[in-house]
């Protein structure tokens, strides 16, 4: 099929529509589902195990939230962070991983949470346990195994 579309720099000319004679690459077929994942944690003393999780969890669709414990939660939580509030949504917001970071003030909020970034999934880890029910309702809830990183020493024999 051809066209007449006026090209401002040459005058008009002529413009040729082509149609792929290739299937789309397996890279363009591999992209994540377009759906929000939501995950709650304290993230306190960031490591590999945490960037494991956010990275598992980033695989399950398009988009990343996480809500980080805020200080006074940690306290009300027996947990009190070393790492303050602003230190730790820092190191959150600058993970690949992580679309956005929100802060956790109460277990409440999680419904509101859930509405208000149109999530599909809320994946915790499996030792969490929300204190709300009815949540299956609205989100598909995941309780996932949290893998703990092993070490070997370099010089064992």
């Amino acid at each position: 099929m051809n066209y007449d579309i006026p090209f401002p720099f040459l005058g008009r000319g002529r413009a040729a529509v082509v149609t792929p004679a290739a299937p789309p690459s397996l890279s363009a077929l591999k992209r994540p589902v377009a759906r929000t994942i939501l995950t709650y944690g304290g993230f306190d003393g960031f490591h590999t195990g945490h960037g494991d999780w956010l990275r598992q969890l980033s695989r399950l669709g398009s988009d990343l939230v996480v809500g980080c414990h805020s200080d006074a939660f940690c306290t009300r939580l027996g947990q009190p962070a070393h790492t303050g509030f602003v230190a730790r949504r820092a190191v959150l917001e600058r993970c690949r991983f992580v679309s956005r970071v929100i802060s956790l003030e109460t277990w409440d909020q999680t419904r509101s949470d859930i509405v208000n970034y149109n999530v599909s999934v809320l994946a915790l880890p499996e030792h969490i346990r929300l204190p709300m029910s009815g949540l299956d309702e609205i989100v598909q809830v995941l309780r996932l195994p949290v893998r703990r990183r092993q070490t070997a020493s370099r010089f064992s024999a």
